[in-house]
């Protein structure tokens, strides 16, 4: 998918040098990048996690591949580069009363006209992935705006059609007003595009310290939609189905 193809060459231009050829890229070579990268910030000024280290390795060997079945590459050069430190299980979430003030917060703002702010809100009260809630479409707000349609996603069982909360639905039909029906309801990027995922990352920063909550990530609310609806009594197969799972199975150990 497009923006599968954006977020991978973003992510690769992290440890990737633009100006070397890709032949030059040896075993010795991709150990001596992936060191630097660990030696990297985040954005919150932290080293790196162990978690975000591999996904970039992962996403630096899933490159290798595609160059070697091009014949830009004889082997992969990041085969024998294993991850580094002890992966962590699920991630930061608030607590219900914190979700609350999360929530109150992001709505004040989406009344403010904060279209972002709107964004993140839906994502808490769907559990929709980042990627999920900017694909959207104004032709997929349905009947009325009471149903999101969300065509397509990361798996096969993405397809689903959750029903918009009452509270959300006003923002949601004057973001679609006066829109064609092809429009990303959450606007585009200079170019026209689909917009990137940072913007969720950073609305939910800034919602979370007007909150007066702990920074938490964007993909931390879908896991946190999972919690309350469980707590809830929500069954786990319905939270699956919410969240685009085949089974539950997925959501423990990813979420939990």
């Amino acid at each position: 998918l497009p923006y599968t193809v954006r977020d991978e060459r973003a992510r690769l231009s992290l440890m990737l040098p633009i100006d070397e050829p890709i032949q030059s890229l040896t075993a010795e070579r991709a150990t001596q990048l992936f060191r630097a990268s660990s030696e990297r910030t985040s954005r919150n000024g932290r080293p790196l996690s162990a978690d975000s280290l591999y996904f970039l390795l992962k996403t630096a060997k899933r490159f290798a591949t595609w160059c070697i079945e091009r014949g830009y590459l004889t082997n992969n050069p990041f085969a024998k580069i294993r991850k580094v430190g002890r992966l962590a299980t699920g991630k930061l979430q608030l607590t219900a009363d914190e979700a609350r003030r999360f929530l109150d917060t992001a709505l004040q703002m989406a009344a403010e006209g904060n279209a972002n702010a709107v964004a993140v809100a839906l994502q808490l009260s769907l559990g929709l992935r980042s990627s999920e809630v900017l694909a959207r479409r104004v032709r997929d707000l349905d009947e009325g705006g009471t149903v999101l349609l969300i065509t397509s996603g990361k798996t096969v069982n993405a397809r689903r059609r959750p029903e918009v909360p009452d509270f959300l639905r006003p923002h949601l039909l004057k973001l679609a007003a006066g829109q064609p029906g092809d429009a990303f309801l959450f606007g585009t990027t200079p170019s026209g595009g689909q917009r990137l995922t940072g913007s969720l990352i950073r609305q939910v920063h800034q919602v979370c310290e007007r909150a007066g909550v702990p920074k938490v990530c964007a993909h931390s609310l879908r896991g946190l939609h999972a919690t309350l609806a469980l707590r809830q009594g929500v069954s786990s197969q319905a939270v699956a189905g919410a969240l685009g799972h085949a089974s539950f199975a997925v959501r423990a150990r990813h979420y939990a």
